[in-house]
């Protein structure tokens, strides 16, 4: 008991230790590879909720948890478990039994079909799938060979005890919640009533990975990844403003070669003949004298001053 706790600690510890920070300053963006289509739709819907400091740290110890967890299961065990979680957690997340049993008809279907038709850019991915596969086993529902004699056990209030109506009418308590949901709310009503779920999922199926490994192991616990080294989780974060600016400079700067390398070739072709016409053709006549005449001889007749004038300061104004 108390090597349990240990290890428990340890794993804590290692947990505390991923370094968060980075997360912190902006929007964040997960996606992961290796897994049923269900859990992508899952990590991808949950980028679409802004996040506080708190949802991150929750959010991003059990992402840590479950790529160093989910990696030592096998792969068909992995599917088969988040499978079975995340419907199990979808149809158990209302209370069916303060939501009366809807009568599943084709207009309740098509009401359905419209919504998921026209709300398809307002719904987050997550949301949406529910939608879909509520409307594919409705559908599947009042094609039954049994469902007629259901309808009508119902009407007669008759209790039910054939297997087959049992189970189909259980499925329909666990379906009718998310009937009135969908048929009732608005997009944004939805998405915010499936925020908690995305959690719940997240988190239960990274607790029961690491449960799985540690009672079925003998090795020492994985180490916990930093973010940006992940392995079936890849982990980005959108540029603040000011990341975004030095961004921007550093792609223009980076694309202006100052001082070209010594292997670059500097050929450059299509430059203009030289020529002389830089010289004014209507002075080069004047140009044409000769140096006599640039360097005159001394005049004979030249007398030099006898004194020469005083300089002054008469450039200082008298105030």
């Amino acid at each position: 008991m108390m090597m349990k706790s240990l290890i428990a600690l340890i794993f804590i510890f290692n947990i505390n230790a991923v370094d968060f920070r980075d997360a912190y300053k902006g929007k964040i963006n997960l996606s992961v590879k290796d897994m049923p289509t269900e859990y992508k739709i899952l990590i991808e819907s949950i980028n679409h909720y802004p996040l506080s400091k708190e949802d991150k740290d929750d959010l991003l110890s059990n992402i840590v948890m479950s790529d160093a967890f989910f990696t030592k299961i096998p792969k068909n065990d992995l599917f088969l478990l988040t499978k079975m979680e995340i419907y199990k957690a979808v149809l158990s997340y209302h209370n069916s039994e303060n939501i009366k049993s809807i009568r599943v008809n084709q207009p309740i279907i098509n009401e359905l079909m419209k919504k998921a038709n026209t709300a398809k850019d307002e719904l987050n991915p997550f949301a949406s799938w529910i939608l879909r596969a509520v409307i594919k086993d409705l559908q599947s529902i009042i094609k039954y060979k049994y469902y007629q004699t259901y309808l009508t056990q119902k009407a007669q209030s008759k209790k039910l005890k054939n297997i087959e109506l049992l189970k189909l009418d259980k499925k329909i308590t666990l379906l009718s919640p998310w009937i009135s949901l969908f048929n009732l709310s608005t997009s944004e009503e939805i998405n915010l009533a499936l925020r908690p779920l995305h959690f719940r999922i997240i988190r239960r199926l990274a607790f029961l990975s690491k449960t799985i490994y540690q009672t079925s192991s003998f090795d020492k616990m994985p180490p916990m990844k930093e973010l940006n080294q992940l392995s079936l989780f890849k982990y980005s974060r959108e540029l603040t403003n000011r990341e975004s600016t030095l961004q921007k400079i550093d792609d223009v700067i980076g694309n202006i070669e100052i001082f070209p390398s010594k292997g670059s070739s500097t050929n450059i072709s299509d430059l203009p003949n030289p020529s002389n016409d830089w010289i004014p053709k209507d002075d080069m006549q004047s140009l044409k004298i000769k140096k006599g005449d640039l360097f005159p001889e001394p005049d004979p007749n030249y007398k030099k001053p006898e004194s020469l004038p005083e300089p002054v300061n008469d450039w200082l104004l008298d105030i």
